[in-house]
């Protein structure tokens, strides 16, 4: 009676163990398509700059096939020194591409996405773009350590490349943690009351521009809270890529 307990027992954990191998399994596969997608969404469709020294205004992106493949693509959005460098959609409403990809097939990293409220083309003064947190680094993971002030002020850069051949530069001026029902998620803003609300809860703060500029708001989960890591870059020029 004990003996057939045992193999009882035995043969439970081994199956409990092959499924927990298995889950796992599907979890690495998955982080892996997710970052090989990535990367070759750069190599098809960004023409990097030939000169040795990167320079971000000398990038260009292959918007015509980009949008041949999906009319949504509005944007491509890049830090550089970080993993954040993909193309930017805006959907139907704030569901369309949280777990749907560029090529309108079901992905958990989705794709980033501006809010159902903005306009395509980023002429809102508050634009809310957001991202998932993912464990692999991809999509909006590198928002989070923007938080500290060495990093923050090591990529201080923002770009956002537009399909008339355009680049918005922004400057990082803010990044905090905020909760998921922040009515800071808002457009049609009161610039001055808006941006003291930012810095009264901003892990780090610089000055920004006493004149209203349009802001950009990036958004990505805080796992396992209702809270959000939030990045401000402030629209310091719009430049012809060369």
């Amino acid at each position: 009676m004990k003996k057939n307990i045992r193999r009882l027992l035995l043969f439970v954990c081994v199956c409990v163990f092959l499924f927990s191998a298995f889950q796992l399994g599907k979890i690495f596969y998955n982080y892996y398509t997710i970052e090989k997608e990535s990367e070759e969404l750069i190599t098809k469709y960004v023409e990097e700059p030939e000169e040795e020294v990167e320079d971000p205004l000398h990038r260009v992106i292959n918007f015509t096939e980009l949008q041949n493949i999906n009319s949504d693509v509005i944007g491509w959005l890049y830090i550089p020194g970080t993993q954040i460098d993909e193309p930017i959609l805006k959907g139907e409403n704030n569901d369309t591409y949280l777990r749907t990809d560029l090529y309108m097939k079901s992905n958990t990293a989705g794709n980033l996405f501006i809010d159902e409220i903005n306009s395509r083309d980023f002429s809102d003064d508050n634009t809310i773009i957001y991202g998932h947190n993912m464990k692999n680094g991809s999509r909006f993971h590198d928002l989070r350590y923007f938080v500290e002030k060495e990093y923050f002020d090591e990529h201080q850069n923002i770009y956002i490349y537009l399909p008339d051949g355009s680049i918005n530069v922004y400057q990082a001026v803010a990044s905090t943690i905020i909760e998921a029902t922040s009515d800071l998620y808002q457009k049609g803003i009161d610039y001055s009351s808006y941006m003291n609300q930012v810095k009264s809860q901003a892990s780090v703060y610089q000055n920004v521009s006493e004149e209203q500029t349009n802001m950009i708001m990036l958004s990505t989960c805080y796992s396992g809270t209702e809270n959000r890591y939030v990045v401000y870059g402030q629209l310091r020029e719009n430049v012809k890529s060369e």
